[in-house]
Parts: C-alpha cells; structure tokens; sequence
C-alpha cells in the first residue's frame, strides 16, 4: 500500500479504535447488561465501519484524482514538447523549400467541380512537369476553405497523388491550420518529363456560391526558376464544371489574364468553362465566379 494511503488508513483505524473503547467503557460505568451493551457496542462498531469506508473511500478517491491530474498533466507537457519539436522540423523544411527556385518547368490543368452539395465540391491538379535536371520534392498548397480558422488534414479532403510513370509520390503536411501546404517526396525522383497529378475533396468549397450565387477563387503563380524567368508554369489552365441550372453561370479573371471559353453544356448536362494562359508570368489570379441559385433546368 502507497504510503500515503497507509497514513490515511492508520489514522482512521486509530480513530475507530477511541472510538469503540469509549463506547465500551461508557457500557461499563452506565451499567447497562451484557446482552444490551454487546447490541449498543455492535451497532455503535457498525456506525463507525460505515463511516471509516465512506470517509476513507472519499479520501482514497480525492488522492487518486489529484494522481491522475499530476499525471495527465505530465502527458500534456510532454506531448507539447513533442508538438513543438516536431514543428520545429516542420519549419525547418518548409524554410528550405521556399529558399529553393524550382528547377523544372511545368504545365499544370486544373479541373474545379462545383458540386451540388458540400460532398461533391472536387478538385483535380493534372500536371506534367520536366525536370531540369532533377526534381525529388517540391510543395504545394491545395484550394480549401479559408472562412474559418481550423485544422485541416489530408484525410479531412481525401488527397490523393499519383504518377502515371512508375514510382510514387509520399504527400507530409507542412502546415493545417485555415490553409494546407503540403510537401511532395517524388520516389524514384523525376529525371524526364512527368505526368502526375493530386486529387482532393475539399468539402464546402464552393457553399458560398451555392447559397448567395457568388464567389471567387485565387491562385498565386510565385514560382520564379532558377534560369530567371517569371514562372515555372509553361501553360496553365482551368475547367469550371458546374451543377445544371438553367442559367449558364460566368467566369472572369479580374485583370483580364488569359482567355475564356463561352459556358456550355458537357454530355452529362453539367455547366463548363474553360479558362486559359498560354504565357504565364508570375501573376496572381483572381477568378469571380456567379450562378444562379437554386435554379436546375
């Protein structure tokens, strides 16, 4: 028995011991007959058995609760030190990549699905990248909602990255809180133009446009090279798919970057735009996007 039980226990047994001999001697001066005394001294036994375990079971379980809170809170400063450790990796990495100039040049297509609900929002980031001469890793930020400040994991959007060419892509989030970065480990590394692409579920994406028929979406091409260009990207491009209305919905870039298509109808009834940039140069984007709400055809 812990030591500290063992001084709660002997007390309380010292006390029951007083307390039964008192009892007794009482018994003995009052007068009263054996038969009754043994009946008095048994229930006042009884009396005080059932307050030693009522009383030592309180203080055994205010003692086992402030063990558990000495632990626990042990537990919480280590994980914290564990937690800020591995940030410091985090940081670390994401450091060095950002001091990095790409040293590939890339087309990148993206498809951008409107979903009818916050289940179906789907985007989906084709690239085809070309080395120069060599590229094992590289980061990216996948679109999310950014409206409310939470943690956002991989899981959370069902991301998924693959390479149409043998080999794999091993996806490490950087940072999750409000916005997703997210560390790209190419094995083997690419040493020849590649094709791969990621794939995610950002849920509720596109809620604001489904509810008040407006949005807009921002893209940061910030991707200097290494030879000094403006940009990484040799060409660029979205697919605005969107949920059938009987209103074609709009799509415009603020500052007038590249060229749209006019919306039209694809096979299975779904609204499409198509924009596109043929000499990206660093820009940022901003694409403003409208349909009218609640309105299927």
């Amino acid at each position: 028995m812990p030591a500290k039980y063992r001084t709660v226990f002997g007390g309380t047994w010292g006390l029951l011991c007083a307390l039964l001999g008192a009892a007794s001697g009482v018994a003995q001066l009052a007068g009263i007959s054996g038969r009754t005394g043994r009946w008095a001294l048994t229930a006042v036994f009884l009396a005080c058995l059932l307050y030693f375990v009522v009383w030592f079971w309180q203080i055994a379980f205010v003692l086992k609760i402030r063990q558990l809170r000495a632990e626990l809170l042990d537990a919480t400063q280590a994980l914290t030190l564990q937690r800020a450790g591995h940030q410091h990796y985090l940081d670390a990495i994401q450091r060095i990549s950002e001091r990095e100039k790409p040293l590939f040049l890339e087309t990148l297509e993206v498809l951008v699905a409107v979903g009818a609900d916050d289940d179906s929002d789907r985007i989906v980031e084709k690239r085809v990248t070309t080395p120069e001469p060599l590229v094992t890793h590289r980061t990216m930020r996948p679109i999310v909602p950014t409206d409310e400040e939470r943690m956002i994991r991989l899981d959370d959007i069902a991301f998924k990255a693959s390479r149409e060419t043998f080999g794999t892509i091993t996806a490490l989030p950087l940072e999750q809180t409000r916005t997703l970065r997210v560390w790209m480990i190419f094995d083997p590394a690419m040493t020849t133009p590649t094709e791969w692409q990621v794939e995610y579920r950002p849920r509720g994406l596109w809620r604001p446009l489904r509810e008040r028929g407006w949005d807009q979406l921002t893209w940061e091409d910030r991707l200097p090279t290494a030879s000094g260009t403006p940009s990484a990207f040799t060409r660029f491009a979205i697919t605005f798919t969107f949920p059938d209305n009987d209103q074609p919905p709009s799509v415009k870039e603020r500052q007038g970057y590249g060229v749209l298509s006019e919306p039209v109808r694809d096979p299975s009834g779904r609204w499409e735009v198509v924009w596109r940039d043929e000499r990206p140069a660093g820009r940022r984007y901003v694409w403003d996007l409208t349909q009218a709400v609640g309105r299927p055809s």
